[in-house]
């Protein structure tokens, strides 16, 4: 509690400074009336838990850490207010900008073109995205997140399974319960379809590979 009462005020000043700032960059864009002829987007790397779960900073899948917005002001192509209830991943952020300003990039991405959900196109899309533990290996964890549900293997612990809507602060561990068996089994085949497409490492972890079978067993 100490400690929060120690970083949290400069945590909230440079948040306040970010919006400050922000707010400079629009009206000189409205200013010099630009607004209208300019894509701007808004997102982040990565979250902070600012104490959620007992925890600071980032690293790990919690909601509070893993969860990034993604606001985009793009006249003309996206209508103002537009919300997109479909998962994605900051790998898809860069070919869905690229093709809303109709730029043709050439490069091969792994990430998908998610314009059309922005301009409320009917477009087939899978509702998933897949995360992984980059700052240490021996902590590795993969994740795979729905609009709804959030599936995570670690090496260390238990696996977990989250309904983000009926339970968005993350406390009830559904895995082991009898009604998200199909569920769990579901976005287990896809986080085993993904390590196997992108070649991941931690697929091979021992105590995830070992979990991950065993839920698709089940």
């Amino acid at each position: 509690a100490d400690t929060i009462r120690v970083l949290m005020p400069n945590y909230y000043g440079m948040v306040k400074c970010l919006d400050d700032n922000v707010g400079r960059i629009l009206a000189a864009l409205r200013k010099n009336g630009q607004i209208e002829s300019t894509v701007i987007v808004f997102t982040s790397d990565h979250g902070d838990l600012c104490g959620e779960h007992g925890r600071l900073n980032k690293g790990v899948p919690y909601e509070g850490s893993a969860r990034i917005p993604f606001l985009i002001h793009c006249p003309g192509k996206i209508k103002g207010g537009t919300v997109v209830n479909e998962a994605l991943s900051c790998v898809d952020f860069l070919p869905t900008v690229m093709a809303l300003m109709d730029v043709k990039h050439g490069l091969k991405v792994a990430g998908r073109d998610a314009s059309g959900l922005f301009r409320g196109e009917a477009v087939k899309w899978n509702d998933i995205a897949f995360l992984r533990s980059t700052s240490n290996p021996r902590q590795a964890w993969l994740c795979a997140v729905t609009d709804r549900y959030k599936l995570v293997y670690a090496s260390v612990g238990e696996p977990w399974l989250y309904d983000l809507q009926k339970d968005p602060d993350e406390l009830t561990n559904l895995f082991n319960d009898p009604a998200h068996q199909k569920t769990a089994r579901e976005l287990t085949a896809a986080l085993a379809n993904y390590c196997q497409q992108q070649n991941d490492p931690y697929g091979d972890q021992p105590q995830i590979k070992a979990a991950m079978a065993a839920a698709l067993k089940k």
